[in-house]
């Protein structure tokens, strides 16, 4: 009768959060576990990052992707080294690094995107790519304006 009670007690303190064999260990564990994933996914950390992260196709013309990729860098307060519209490429930089942004002609209605660093050591934060190619997506729609000055 007391093994009986045992084993039918053992299961229920382990619910209520007794430091028992089964309940207190794994949550401990995993909590410290969380801020390293955290610390890995996170855009502003530097990271190694893989090349097909860096280009993607957007169902644009090359124009129209071209000025939203330097309207993208100018509104990301990225510094502008250099511009070549006619060969489709911006050279910019973000704290000290250097990256260069290439569009590139599929058909006359789709292009790519390419951002690469100018190094290239691909060990950065993701999120200057990202952030990007989430402007050029949100501002796909806009249509391109000629701006009357001087």
């Amino acid at each position: 009768m007391v093994k009986r009670l045992i084993f039918i007690f053992l299961p229920v303190f382990s619910f209520w959060g007794c430091q028992g064999a089964y309940g207190a260990s794994l949550p401990i564990q995993s909590i410290q576990q969380v801020p390293q994933q955290i610390a890995q996914a996170s855009p502003v950390q530097p990271q190694p990052v893989d090349f097909s992260n860096c280009t993607k196709t957007f169902k644009l013309n090359t124009q129209k992707l071209f000025y939203l990729t330097l309207a993208g860098i100018n509104a990301n307060r990225f510094d502008i080294d250099e511009i070549k519209s006619k060969s489709g490429y911006v050279l910019f930089s973000v704290t000290q690094k250097q990256f260069l942004a290439r569009v590139i002609k599929i058909d006359p209605q789709t292009s790519i995107l390419k951002i690469t660093p100018c190094n290239n050591i691909y060990y950065f934060p993701i999120g200057i790519v990202q952030n990007m190619f989430k402007y050029v997506e949100l501002n796909a729609n806009t249509p391109i304006e000629k701006l009357n000055i001087l």
